[in-house]
């Protein structure tokens, strides 16, 4: 069979080859890919690098689908559905929502696909399709194979910062925060990777820029600190997402810089001390948040910081606290998000139960970043949108963006940590303002593009986080 594997994108003007994106190839499609049946041929596809050609030749189609991006995901399969060409969906939406998905597709994967993969392959060759797979558990991770990276599309136009390569040392998180879904996907036991497979994996690639896609990375110390040992003679730059709590063992922090690590993406959520009271990962903090950044900045690692608007026990000052909380701690990038209800998620059942979501599916409405999509509790809709119109503005103005760019000594910067900074504060600026000149024109700000016609390919540019 010849099998397409496509990681679908909203195919939006300002998402497509920007310099300032940093783009990721991604772990889990050349992952699947390693695991198929000998004997068929496979393609894969990112959309954040190249829309989908839906008229080519392909008898197997494979689309991973995040929430935010299941409209896209949907158009595509039920174009290639049309043609005759069966459709398999899988990810965290399926996973959380399969009735809904088996509207698109022939075949939906439920949970992690390692184990299902091989025989979904094998039933769609003989026309025995299934409708549903679902993962019989957790996935043995020291079984991956290496993932086929060679298969994975290169980007059109180069951007500012290398092009990171995806690679994964554990899975499952043990905080089980209300708004995210990881904990029913991959699991709330923190699962590490055999560190001899990880370093074999490593050793695999040609790139030594890497990207770490776990979600709290290095929460088994242990094992962690033996990896960065075992790093450290491959000279790898790296970045990855984590917790403050890494910064509680200065010995690990120097273990990560020696293994090369350059950044690292933190969730910050809130700066509201009652609505921080309901996230395990800041109580069990040992350590302030400033003492972490400083401690974390000593090592030559930059901050991305990520903040959501719109807990409960937020009040209209938090505001102004964020933005003096990031000026203070010097963070080098930022993320500044309205708290999102996604399917499968406890705030999610929670805000339906006491009828406060503004539309129970709204993901088929087309995800839109700034758009509010539930009641808040502390503050008028309109005061909450405007808040974090505010925060946008203030931190990734000129000023802004100078006076967070010093957390880290200028005697231990690096080529690549300033190409980090300028590549993510300019795009994360560039979003902002296109924003607001869409409002005003009275235009969406993201225009989608049909999935038959290509988009051209828009002035160089760059991508948020990634999910594998």
């Amino acid at each position: 069979m010849k099998i397409k594997l496509i990681s679908p994108d909203p195919q939006w003007d300002s998402r497509i080859c920007s310099s300032e994106t940093h783009k990721v190839l991604r772990v889990s499609l050349p992952l699947l890919a390693a695991l198929t049946p000998p004997g068929h041929e496979i393609k894969i596809v990112d959309e954040a690098f190249a829309p989908d050609d839906v008229e080519e030749a392909v008898d197997l189609v494979g689309l991973t689908v995040m929430t935010e991006l299941a409209p896209r995901a949907y158009r595509l399969a039920d174009l290639y559905r049309a043609r005759g060409v069966k459709v398999v969906l899988g990810g965290i939406h399926p996973t959380v929502l399969p009735e809904e998905a088996l509207r698109h597709a022939d075949a939906v994967v439920v949970g992690e696909g390692e184990e299902t993969w091989p025989r979904l392959v094998q039933d769609a060759a003989a026309g025995k399709l299934a409708s549903v797979y679902r993962a019989p558990g957790p996935s043995d991770l020291s079984r991956l194979p290496i993932p086929a990276r060679w298969l994975y599309p290169r980007p059109a136009r180069r951007t500012l910062t290398p092009l990171g390569v995806g690679i994964e040392a554990s899975r499952g998180c043990a905080y089980d925060c209300e708004f995210c879904s990881i904990g029913r996907v991959m699991g709330r036991t923190y699962r590490a990777r055999p560190v001899g497979r990880v370093i074999d994996e490593i050793a695999a690639i040609e790139s030594a820029h890497l990207f770490f896609v776990d979600d709290a990375l290095a929460l088994d110390r242990r094992t962690a600190r033996t990896l960065f040992a075992e790093m450290a003679p491959f000279r790898t730059k790296w970045i990855g997402q984590g917790t403050l709590s890494l910064a509680e063992d200065l010995d690990l922090l120097r273990l990560m810089r020696r293994a090369g690590c350059h950044g690292l993406l933190v969730g910050f959520e809130t700066v509201a001390p009652a609505a921080q009271d309901t996230l395990r990962k800041s109580r069990a903090l040992k350590i302030t948040p400033a003492e972490a950044a400083r401690r974390f900045h000593g090592e030559g690692i930059s901050l991305l910081g990520a903040f959501i608007f719109g807990f409960d026990h937020e009040t209209g000052d938090v505001f102004d606290r964020t933005i003096e909380f990031a000026l203070q701690l010097r963070l080098e990038a930022l993320q500044v998000r309205l708290l999102t209800p996604f399917p499968g998620t406890a705030l999610y059942e929670r805000l339906q139960a006491a009828g406060r979501l503004l539309a129970a599916d709204w993901w088929l409405e087309g995800f839109q970043p700034g758009k509010l999509l539930f009641r808040p509790q502390g503050m008028a809709p309109e005061a909450l949108v405007e808040g974090v119109a505010r925060v946008q503005k203030e931190l990734h103005s000129w000023p802004g963006i100078a006076r967070r760019f010093f957390g880290v000594s200028p005697l231990k910067r690096r080529p690549m940590d300033l190409a980090l900074y300028a590549g993510l504060n300019l795009g994360q600026r560039k979003r902002y303002y296109a924003e607001l000149r869409a409002q005003a024109s009275g235009r969406p700000a993201a225009r989608g593009r049909s999935s038959e016609t290509p988009a051209p390919v828009a002035p160089p540019r760059r991508d948020s986080r990634p999910v594998s």
